[in-house]
């Protein structure tokens, strides 16, 4: 039997205010970045402009799933100081089909 295995992601609690604005609070509740928001003190710095495609702060993404727990506190201690309060969260354990499962599978 393999270790336990676990997948990590990172969930913002609350963006710094400011941060993010409702363009249409009668409609719906969509929360957008606020055009020219940034951290106290950020500039864009190397290929920032490059890379991104402007000199706006942007903020990174949350939508990814990690294989180790270190990535993910790194992506929430980036978050973090950018002032936003996040969590890192850890899946159910994960568990894989057996090799002969896997092989009955391929034979039917």
């Amino acid at each position: 039997m393999s270790n336990p295995q676990f997948l990590y992601r990172v969930r913002v609690e609350r963006y710094p205010a400011g941060a993010f604005h409702q363009p249409n609070p009668e409609i719906d509740d969509y929360w957008e970045p606020t055009p020219g928001w940034a951290p106290a003190g950020w500039r864009p710095e190397g290929r920032y402009v490059e890379i991104m495609g402007t000199s706006d702060f942007v903020w990174p993404v949350t939508n990814k799933v990690y294989h180790s727990r270190s990535t993910a506190k790194k992506r929430a201690a980036l978050l973090e100081s950018y002032g936003a309060t996040a969590d890192v969260e850890r899946s159910s354990r994960i568990t894989w089909p057996q090799s002969d499962e896997l092989d009955a599978e391929d034979a039917a």
